[in-house]
């Protein structure tokens, strides 16, 4: 997926991975695995969030469900855990 951003009149295409929904094989150390692919967790740019509310990287655990927005092998722009 692709979005575009204006920016002082000029236009940018910002690449957005998609979201890939699994159980979380292993979370520690800023990183989350989930369906044999690894992201990386920013303490301040990755959003956070269980069962709807705002929470930390510290909080995902292996063996929760969760949805990763983000490009494999890069940093998640989001993580959303049931």
């Amino acid at each position: 997926m692709k979005k575009t951003v204006i920016l002082a009149g000029v236009a940018f295409a910002l690449a957005v991975g998609p979201a890939l929904a699994d159980k979380v094989e292993k979370a520690e150390g800023g990183s989350v695995t989930v369906g044999g692919k690894e992201y990386k967790m920013s303490g301040s740019r990755t959003k956070v969030t269980i069962k709807g509310a705002a929470s930390t990287r510290d909080a995902v655990k292996a063996g929760m469900d969760c949805t990763v927005t983000g490009a494999a092998g890069g940093e998640a722009s989001a993580v959303d855990c049931k």
